[in-house]
């Protein structure tokens, strides 16, 4: 658990400085086991996000919804109020840095074997965009990473990572057994790279070239591995 305290008596906890320390890049906030069992709130989870940015850190920031809320079509309320709450006092300057980056996990495919169609989860990611968009500027949207997690699999994770908005993944469970997280990381982008006047019919000119460099960028991953 990142404690947003940089010092202090808080045993159990631990700071953004101590793993800055031992060369760690990267951290979670937000992620829905947290926020149940630990009853962290939007409040709290924002000041880990500003703990870890001061600190020179990154972080992936986590939303998404219930079940019973995604049942009664809230999904996009519950997501933009998060990812709002999360990211209040973080810079235009630190998000076009790339430290950070979100992801998208619905509650009810956590764990659970259950997977949010690619169309569910391109919507979801759709207007997480849109609101960054609107928070920061259409060049922070195209350029943040919008990851997706919730019982990712090599069965499901080619058709989501096919869509536009969806970036990557956060796995949990698969990344236990070496030849599913070996699938995962090969996934295959075919559809992806072929970003066609349907594809990107209707979308900014700026939006495109952004789409454009996340997918580049993926490639340059694969084959630098």
């Amino acid at each position: 658990m990142i404690t947003p305290e940089m010092k202090g008596a808080f045993t159990g906890g631990i700071s953004a400085p101590m793993l800055n320390s031992i060369g760690v890049q990267w951290a979670l906030a937000g992620h829905s086991e947290r926020r149940t069992i630990n009853s962290e709130t939007d409040e709290y989870i924002n000041a880990q996000c500003l703990a870890l940015i001061e600190t020179g850190m990154s972080v992936i920031l986590c939303i998404g919804e219930t079940e019973s809320e995604f049942e009664n079509d809230l999904a996009g309320a519950v997501c933009a109020m998060q990812l709002k709450k999360g990211l209040k006092g973080i810079s235009k300057e630190v998000m076009m840095s790339g430290r950070v980056a979100i992801a998208y996990e619905p509650v009810w495919a956590i764990g659970t074997g259950k997977v949010a169609t690619p169309e569910i989860a391109q919507d979801v990611h759709q207007e997480c965009r849109a609101i960054l968009a609107d928070m920061y500027g259409q060049d922070v949207a195209d350029e943040t990473r919008i990851l997706y997690g919730g019982s990712v699999t090599p069965e499901s994770v080619d058709g989501l990572l096919a869509k536009p908005d969806i970036d990557g993944a956060l796995v949990g469970g698969a990344s236990l057994d070496g030849e599913k997280f070996g699938r995962i990381i090969n996934f295959q982008p075919v559809e992806k790279l072929q970003v066609s006047d349907e594809t990107t019919e209707g979308t900014s000119a700026t939006k495109k070239k952004g789409i454009l460099r996340r997918m580049i960028s993926r490639v340059k991953n694969i084959f630098s591995k």
